[in-house]
C-alpha cells in the first residue's frame, strides 16, 4: 500500500533501474515513515523538507547508483546523519556499507533502522578521524563538509584508488578550485532532483 503514496518520479526511477523495484519502494516507504516519526524527537532532516521528502531525500540519494557500479566494494557514508545516502545504498543492495556519525542519538537511530528494516550495514559512532582500521573503496557525503575537509578527514582510511562521490550544492565550484589539481581528478554531474545540485566524482590521479 505504501508504494502508492510515493512520488511518481521516485517510483519511475526504481521501476527503470531495479528488477526488485517493489521491494525497494516498500523499504523506502518504511524508512521514510521512521525518519519522519523520529524527526519529532531529534533533528534528522530539516522540517521544511518533509513535504518533498521523496524527491529531496530518497530520489536525491538513490540516483547515486549510476556512479557506484560495484555493490561488493567497501562503501562508507560519512556524517551520515539520518542515513542519507548510506541507508538508501543498503536498501538497494550494496553489501558492505559503513555509516559514520559521531552523534550517539543519530547512531542509535541508524541501529534502529537497521533492525526495523532488516538491513545489513555497520554503524560507527565516532569521529571520522578516529577511524583507522578500514581501507575504503567509495566514500559518500551529503550536506556534510567542504570537499577539502572530506579529503582531509578520510586520509587514514583511503587508498590510491578510492573514489569520492559527493552531493554538493551551489558552492561546489568554489570548493573544487582549492583542490590540488595535480593530485586529484574530478568530474561534476547534474543532479536529477535540482538544477542547483551537483554530484562530484573525485579520485587520485
Amino acid at each position: 500500500m505504501g508504494i502508492r503514496l510515493l512520488d511518481i518520479n521516485l517510483v519511475n526511477f526504481c521501476n527503470e533501474n531495479f528488477k526488485n523495484y517493489k521491494y525497494i519502494l516498500q523499504k523506502l516507504y518504511e524508512y521514510k515513515k521512521i525518519v519522519i516519526e523520529e524527526n519529532e524527537k531529534m533533528n534528522l532532516i530539516g522540517k521544511s523538507t518533509i513535504e518533498n521528502f521523496d524527491q529531496r531525500h530518497l530520489l536525491d540519494c538513490i540516483q547515486l547508483i549510476k556512479y557506484l557500479p560495484n555493490k561488493e566494494k567497501i562503501h562508507m557514508d560519512i556524517g551520515t546523519g539520518a542515513g542519507l545516502p548510506g541507508i538508501i545504498l543498503s536498501i538497494i543492495g550494496y553489501k558492505n556499507v559503513h555509516l559514520v556519525d559521531k552523534s550517539p542519538k543519530k547512531s542509535s537511530f541508524l541501529e534502529k533502522c537497521k533492525l526495523r528494516l532488516d538491513l545489513d550495514y555497520k554503524v560507527h559512532n565516532k569521529a571520522i578521524s578516529d577511524l583507522t582500521d578500514l581501507n575504503v573503496d567509495y566514500i559518500t557525503a551529503r550536506a556534510f563538509a567542504s570537499i577539502e575537509k572530506v579529503i582531509f578527514l578520510t586520509r587514514k582510511i583511503i587508498h590510491k584508488h578510492t573514489k569520492f562521490i559527493l552531493l554538493k550544492g551551489k558552492s561546489y565550484l568554489s570548493e573544487l578550485q582549492i583542490i590540488n589539481q595535480k593530485k586529484y581528478f574530478w568530474e561534476a554531474y547534474s543532479s536529477i532532483t535540482s538544477d542547483d545540485s551537483k554530484i562530484i566524482l573525485l579520485e587520485h590521479k
